[in-house]
């Protein structure tokens, strides 16, 4: 099966050619997009045509841009099948490391490949911290847990291609929305080695500003499910105020709930997309959890509507318990 490395480029240092020039030499097909680096850069991307296929434009778009320009090459101009590996430019990704990732796509075409690095405190700390903040969101958004969410070294076959294509996304955000749109599919992490050039100043990450974007996208991503479960909330209140029976009123509420996420999520590209089966078996156990602690709760007094409160959080925690269970299944 080919192999392509995709490396998105900007204001690149010569370590880049010397990279490029090491996976001509192992076979792969590498294709290096410019990410509007300007005319000072002249000079490295002519080099770097000596082994790889360099597309260029201006101005900067930013790395989410850079690798759809590519994958969109990628799948005009090679037949499938292929491996697609991205690598950064700073050649902080061992090309011992890129092959190790691009073999393990191989074998898992329908898998996220993630190259996991070990971030110990000889890593960067601005990388540990945004490291661990997205880790904690992303296994509560999601209920799997990935080591290193911002990894740039990643692998996947032609299959996944296009679902990364359709993606929302310009700058680094772009690499979380993979992992989310991948969430119910199959990844896997694979160990490389953990290499910093200058304590990692060739980065053109903005530890604040790309930080705050990238953890929006966990929000508009869960955002037809929490609009769903508002709406759903406001049924079951409605219900009781006007009489109804608040046990019916959870039934109700739930199915209405079901329903209305579904339907956001045919109408919202990035959005939450649980298989059918997995996503039905958890409502049902959500609601029965949610009737058994109201029952207990109203039995010591609590109203109706501070029970329900108190209960819909709880009920959070039982879905993210629930969802991680069924992340080990191939259910649905």
């Amino acid at each position: 099966m080919q192999k392509i490395a995709l490396i998105p480029a900007y204001c690149p240092e010569n370590r880049m050619t010397e990279m490029i020039r090491k996976l001509d030499t192992l076979g792969f097909a590498v294709v290096v997009i410019d990410d509007g680096s300007g005319s000072a850069y002249d000079d490295i991307f002519t080099a770097a045509r000596q082994y790889a296929t360099v597309k260029r434009y201006a101005p900067n778009r930013g790395k989410g841009e850079a690798l759809k320009y590519g994958m969109r090459y990628i799948e005009e101009q090679f037949k499938a099948p292929y491996i697609v590996v991205t690598a950064d430019a700073d050649g902080q990704h061992r090309v011992e490391d890129i092959v190790k990732v691009s073999d393990t796509a191989s074998e898992h075409p329908d898998s996220l490949i993630l190259g996991k690095r070990l971030l110990d405190r000889s890593s960067p700390i601005k990388s540990r911290i945004g490291n661990g903040i997205t880790r904690v969101l992303y296994r509560m958004t999601t209920g799997r847990r990935i080591y290193e969410t911002q990894t740039g070294l990643r692998a996947f076959s032609d299959m996944l291609l296009p679902r990364f294509l359709t993606l929302p996304g310009h700058r680094y955000e772009y690499e979380i929305d993979m992992i989310l749109d991948a969430a119910d599919a199959d990844i896997i992490e694979v160990d490389i080695k953990t290499v910093y050039f200058d304590n990692n100043a060739a980065s053109h990450f903005r530890p604040l500003q790309d930080t705050v974007s990238l953890n929006k996208e966990f929000f508009r991503y869960k955002l037809p499910s929490i609009n769903a479960g508002l709406a759903g909330l406001l049924l079951f209140v409605l219900i009781v105020n006007f009489g109804g029976a608040w046990m019916a009123a959870c039934v109700l509420s739930r199915l209405f709930t079901i329903l209305l996420k579904f339907g956001l999520n045919k109408v919202v590209p990035f959005a939450e997309k649980p298989p059918v089966g997995r996503y039905l078996v958890t409502s049902g156990i959500i609601l029965l959890c949610d009737i058994g602690l109201m029952a207990g709760l109203m039995a010591v007094g609590m109203n109706v509507y501070a029970a329900k409160l108190v209960s819909g959080i709880a009920m959070i925690l039982v879905s993210m318990t629930v969802r991680t269970v069924f992340m080990r299944i191939k259910f649905g």
